[in-house]
């Protein structure tokens, strides 16, 4: 099996669902990280075997793995710094149940869950109770919980250990440079291999004052200034196997203006995948 395989997240595209996986086996990735198909505000899709088969049977079809479910909806409610006694908080934890139970029906390895904007004490202790509460419940059904997150680089070592190295990293080498907490390349060389699950890989380009926003545009790959190379390479040095994964948007305006399509537009990423980490 090859060192890296390469994958899309499931909201790379504008449409989720068997349209994205053709779309993705089509521009040459080998997996898809799956989205939660509404979770809660869907009363939990990928619970549903109907749904279940239909992903199955797209993955099959379009020869697209699926080696990750991100609880995506359940991020953008921000219910993951909702106090656990209310109703949000408790709608928290049952998404994060059902999304783990879904993987486990689904033969998926691993539940992505959101550690962001944890700008505080009382919230970094709020989000490590839900992290316990996930690796507790990924290891009753035998799946591996990821975080994705923004902390800086100490905070990263002392939450990851506090769990015994159970809980890993869905690292994003986009995060630091755009919350600026840290150089991703020397991040990624510090936590080494064991810490990481998989690899979220975007790029910017950054503002006319040289920064970064929520504002400045996601470019493809190698076009941007997020450190892509320089953290491609420190990812081969740690001795990492496993998932690299395209959390492009292939659906912006900035990318189709190039004349490009969404499968075109990701097939390009996926040509500069290969060409940065190797095809080994």
């Amino acid at each position: 099996m090859a060192r890296f395989r390469f994958a899309v997240c499931e909201w790379s595209f504008p449409c989720w669902g068997s349209l994205a996986v053709k779309m993705a086996g089509e521009a040459g990735f080998d997996g898809m990280q799956l989205g939660d198909a509404g979770g809660s505000m869907h009363n939990f899709p990928l619970r549903d075997k109907r749904v279940q088969e239909h992903y199955m049977e797209a993955g099959a079809r379009y020869g697209v793995a699926f080696p990750q479910i991100h609880l995506y909806t359940l991020g953008h409610q921000g219910y993951y710094r909702s106090r656990l006694d209310s109703l949000e908080g408790k709608l928290c934890l049952e998404s994060i149940r059902q999304g783990i139970i879904a993987a486990s029906q689904m033969g998926v390895p691993s539940v992505i869950i959101d550690g962001m904007r944890m700008n505080d004490e009382a919230k970094k202790l709020h989000v490590f109770q839900v992290a316990q509460y996930a690796v507790h419940t990924g290891e009753e059904y035998g799946v591996q919980i990821g975080m994705e997150t923004d902390m800086s680089l100490e905070d990263h070592i002392r939450f990851l250990d506090a769990l015994d190295g159970k809980l890993k990293l869905c690292f994003d080498a986009h995060n630091p440079v755009m919350y600026g907490t840290g150089h991703p390349p020397d991040m990624i060389r510090t936590l080494g291999r064991e810490r990481f699950d998989h690899f979220h890989i975007k790029e910017s380009q950054a503002n006319e004052d040289g920064y970064l926003s929520v504002e400045t545009p996601i470019v493809l790959m190698g076009q941007g200034c997020t450190y892509f190379r320089e953290s491609a390479q420190a990812v081969k040095e740690i001795g990492f196997e496993g998932w690299i994964v395209s959390e492009n948007f292939y659906f912006r305006p900035n990318i189709m203006e190039q004349g490009l399509d969404y499968v075109s537009a990701a097939r390009r990423d996926v040509e500069s995948l290969h060409a940065v980490y190797g095809t080994e």
